[in-house]
């Protein structure tokens, strides 16, 4: 709302840069045989997909596509050996996330809710994605996985 108003071309193409693009990726690399066997297709989401935050909804719409789209690639793509996931981290200080619209109330408010009162670190996102490349993770696929130290608990 406001000075800053979103159109609709504004969602669709967020949708379809955040969303729609990783089953254009995903295609692409099968149709051409560019997978490993097994392979493993991971992806970013945030908890911007479930809840409402202002000023992200064209955001939010696109990360609840990428979830409906990774559930599907995990189905569509399973007999291929290719398993699909998307991370959801919490809070993390980063460049991206001082594009969001008061970022930093956001950030207090990922301190007081997270039980180790520390916002996400770039490391802790980096291990989630080490162990969902080991083979040891093959049978985990289709999932949401929170990558937030609790922070995003009732």
């Amino acid at each position: 709302t406001g000075d800053h108003r979103l159109s609709t071309g504004d969602f669709q193409q967020t949708v379809n840069s955040m969303g729609i693009s990783l089953y254009s990726w995903v295609s692409k690399l099968h149709v051409e045989s560019l997978f490993a066997n097994p392979a493993r297709v991971i992806s970013f989401t945030s908890e911007g997909s479930m809840k409402p935050m202002s000023g992200y909804a064209a955001v939010s719409a696109a990360k609840a596509t990428l979830e409906a789209i990774n559930r599907s690639i995990a189905i569509e793509f399973a007999s291929d050996n290719i398993t699909s996931n998307c991370i959801q981290a919490g809070v993390t200080d980063t460049d991206s996330l001082k594009r969001i619209p008061n970022y930093e109330l956001l950030k207090k408010t990922s301190l007081n809710r997270n039980p180790h009162h520390r916002l996400t670190q770039t490391d802790d996102v980096a291990n989630a994605v080490y162990l969902l490349a080991r083979k040891e993770s093959q049978w985990i696929t289709g999932n949401v996985i929170k990558v937030d130290g609790g922070e995003s608990l009732p």
